[in-house]
């Protein structure tokens, strides 16, 4: 199967590069195949019936990025909020409206509404698969999502943003992009703001159980754009990484040398991507080109098990999971 860039939709796909991307690309190619070019057009109604269940799939979240991205849409519109000088919302509001929004998305995807609307309804990777999972598990991810929302609101961070002119904000939770190698960047940072001394801090919120890595590739590749766009020297810039569920947080002050290894990093990637394309001006890709890389822990919790001919020879047939989905939230 070869898939082009450009369909009769009028609008391309075009080649970028992201740290989720690459993540991807250096996980599973195959997987990187499906997710990035497997599922194009896959929307349309007369679409393949292969391409749309690729669709499905891309659209499908574990419960552990589905709890994260509602815990950020959150924090985003109290930020909003504060941004548009309303000062903080009630933050036992807006932590109820996100434990409803839960609710409201678990049955969604419980009753399988994804199906017939990928976009617009929420799927979910362990419903799909009927996977075994405790509604005491469902309900703590409703509850780590509370809690994070109530931490953010009575910790620092809030407070820092009250104290932000209007002039100081630089982009909260803005899709952003800049050029290496004549490819497109792609950047969202949750918060970045102004300092008194006219540098910038970069904050990026997270919800799982590790401890923060500020000095990692993402934060790195944010901080490119802020020397590119914002005219920043590297040691003008400070990136925060926070876990608003822990409360664990992490700083580092970007160098010269950091840039250079996240320029580096990013360049390769890109130079790694194309090299597997059967036309980069194009953007065109051949699936045979995108072998898998199977491993039991990997193929488990994949979106696009079902349709990867190379799952049914790692996983043994009780591997793979038959529960009823449960009451959940």
């Amino acid at each position: 199967m070869s898939t082009s860039n450009a369909r009769s939709t009028g609008f391309r796909n075009e080649f970028s590069w992201s740290h989720s991307r690459y993540e991807t690309f250096r996980e599973c190619l195959r997987r990187y195949y499906y997710h990035y070019y497997g599922y194009w057009g896959g929307w349309a109604a007369d679409a393949d019936p292969f391409v749309r269940r690729l669709y499905i799939l891309k659209n499908l979240k574990n419960r552990y990025l589905w709890a994260g991205s509602v815990v950020h849409d959150a924090v985003a519109g109290v930020l909003e909020h504060v941004k548009a000088g309303l000062g903080p919302p009630d933050e036992t509001a807006v932590a109820q409206e996100a434990v409803a929004r839960m609710r409201t998305e678990f049955r969604q995807s419980r009753d399988g509404a994804y199906l017939e609307d990928p976009k617009g309804a929420v799927g979910m990777v362990e419903h799909h698969y009927r996977e075994a999972i405790a509604d005491s598990e469902w309900r703590s991810f409703a509850e780590m999502a509370e809690r994070s929302i109530l931490g953010f609101c009575r910790g620092p961070f809030l407070a820092q943003a009250l104290e932000l002119k209007p002039a100081d904000w630089l982009t909260l939770e803005e899709l952003l992009t800049f050029q290496i190698d004549g490819a497109k960047v792609f950047v969202k940072m949750d918060l970045a703001h102004r300092t008194e001394e006219g540098g910038a801090v970069i904050k990026d919120w997270k919800t799982g159980r590790r401890r923060p890595k500020p000095e990692g590739l993402q934060l790195g590749c944010y901080a490119l754009y802020a020397t590119e766009a914002w005219d920043l020297e590297p040691e003008q810039i400070q990136v925060i990484e926070a876990n608003i569920n822990t409360g664990a947080v992490g700083s580092a002050q970007i160098t010269a040398a950091h840039l250079e290894t996240a320029r580096d990093a990013i360049s390769t990637g890109i130079a790694e991507m194309r090299a597997r394309l059967t036309d980069a001006e194009t953007n065109t890709a051949d699936l045979n080109d995108f072998p898998a890389s199977p491993t039991l822990q990997r193929c488990r919790r994949c979106a696009y098990r079902e349709v990867c001919p190379e799952y049914k020879h790692v996983l043994a047939p009780n591997d793979r999971a038959s529960a009823q989905p449960g009451a959940g939230l």
